[in-house]
């Protein structure tokens, strides 16, 4: 998209430049190169929604087909997108590992994208699985770091999808961590009557198990 961004700029230098030396028959050059970005505009708009097309159709295979997900917009990356495309299509193949249990390959692809050039609810849908895939490798210091540091982008995320599932998770992740632990046990009661299944990326048998253990570890004492 940026070499038609280049190619606009250009269009205008030669309108200028040609305006000078054609005089009145510099309207005719006017006239197509408007023609030219008009059918330029239109030909950018189909292929945004074709694309759009191919990009929605691939994500129920994130939860069903994870490895043919992987595939298939792992060759969509190889074309011309802008960083804002191309950075929240890594993060759904991240979202896809995660899926597989795969949270190495999910946290290097992750740590690809450039978070900070990321905008409004795409940086914190990516702050907000990055702290999910720490808290799964055991990074529980990196993950309680960002939690605070982006705690307002993440929980003023619009609640679609997955999200309240996801958030769930780290709340309750962050009562554990604080020592909050009747928080957390309570949160985890409210999150398996909402959400009894596991649903893509979000599996709250991880904390559970940790909190279980946690209730053991203290009827012993």
């Amino acid at each position: 998209m940026r070499l038609l961004y280049v190619l606009f700029l250009l269009l205008v230098l030669v309108i200028f430049g040609a305006g000078s030396v054609l005089g009145e028959n510099a309207n005719l050059l006017y006239y197509g190169v408007i023609l030219a970005i008009g059918v330029g505009g239109v030909y950018y708009a189909f292929w945004f929604k074709k694309f759009a097309q191919k990009v929605n159709s691939l994500m129920p295979l994130i939860e069903t087909a994870p490895d043919t997900y992987i595939a298939e917009t792992e060759k969509l990356l190889q074309g011309r997108l802008t960083s804002n495309i191309r950075s929240m299509l890594i993060m759904n193949i991240a979202v896809a590992y995660m899926e597989k249990g795969d949270f190495i390959t999910a946290k290097q692809k992750i740590k690809s994208i450039n978070g900070g050039a990321l905008k409004k609810a795409n940086a914190g849908v990516y702050f907000l699985n990055y702290a999910y895939v720490l808290i799964h490798l055991g990074e529980n210091e990196l993950a309680m770091e960002i939690l605070k540091k982006y705690k307002k982008r993440i929980f003023s995320l619009p609640m679609g999808g997955n999200l309240p599932r996801l958030m769930a998770f780290v709340q309750i992740f962050e009562a554990m961590q604080e020592g909050k632990w009747n928080d957390a046990n309570e949160k985890m009661r409210s999150s398996k009557e909402s959400w009894p299944d596991k649903v893509t990326g979000v599996d709250f048998s991880f904390l559970e198990k940790q909190l279980a253990a946690h209730e053991a570890a203290v009827k012993e004492l």
